[in-house]
């Protein structure tokens, strides 16, 4: 997604123009609210002018991206540490057949899952904790500890969930650690209360495997209201 959108920015400028991330995301993760910054060689920029060059970078990129709005912003705003809180959403199709219009955004899991369990053990995962045992071991992040505003699973229709998360700050790995976790306990693998257990010993191998990455989807980014983004 970055490379991308370098690449046609560059087309514009007539020059290389780096871009920031709000968050970094796994090859095969969706964003539907990704927000990225970049320094761009022009001086009093309009709302007509940001909105013909939104056109312009969706004509050069590919298909499966899309700018949908940009503004000017102080020099003080940076498209990741600037924010304070970023939501993402895991999707999950839970019935015997697989779907062929769902299959790059749901994870399909044919087997029953018993819903009570997970939503213990969602609801485990609020407020405070150290998120060690729920990242990638292979990363070297570190500030372990996150605050999670929602964590929460809903039952839709015909079988499709949705776990909701929302957080100040995210390790790697760790939502798609949850979702892996809470399937297992779903599929009666593990208790609800084997998530409290790993929050406590923060060991790796107490929490389940990751689940595939096309299921997850970044939904938001939050800022504070000082930037005043979006406004148009």
């Amino acid at each position: 997604m970055q490379h991308e959108l370098e690449k046609a920015i560059a087309v514009l400028a007539k020059d290389e123009v780096r871009v920031h991330m709000s968050g970094r995301t796994d090859t095969g993760v969706n964003a539907s609210g990704q927000v990225a910054h970049f320094n761009f060689p022009a001086e009093n920029l309009s709302q007509a002018d940001l909105h013909q060059m939104a056109w312009s970078l969706n004509g050069i990129m590919p298909r499966d991206l899309s700018v949908v709005s940009l503004a000017v912003v102080p020099e003080t705003f940076h498209a990741r540490h600037s924010a304070t809180k970023r939501q993402y959403v895991y999707r999950i199709l839970n019935r015997s057949q697989r779907s062929a219009l769902l299959k790059d955004t749901h994870l399909h899991v044919r087997q029953p899952l018993s819903l009570e369990p997970m939503l213990d053990a969602a609801s485990r995962i609020l407020g405070d904790h150290d998120f060690s045992a729920f990242r990638s071991s292979t990363t070297s992040d570190a500030n372990p500890s996150c605050r999670i505003y929602r964590s929460e699973l809903l039952n839709l229709r015909e079988g499709e969930l949705e776990y909701w998360i929302a957080a100040d700050h995210f390790v790697y790995n760790m939502v798609r650690i949850i979702v892996g976790t809470l399937i297992e306990i779903g599929l009666g693998k593990r208790d609800a209360e084997s998530v409290s257990h790993a929050l406590e010993k923060r060991e790796r191998e107490l929490a389940g495997p990751n689940a595939p990455p096309w299921g997850l989807t970044l939904d938001s980014v939050q800022y504070p209201n000082a930037f005043r983004l979006w406004e148009q």
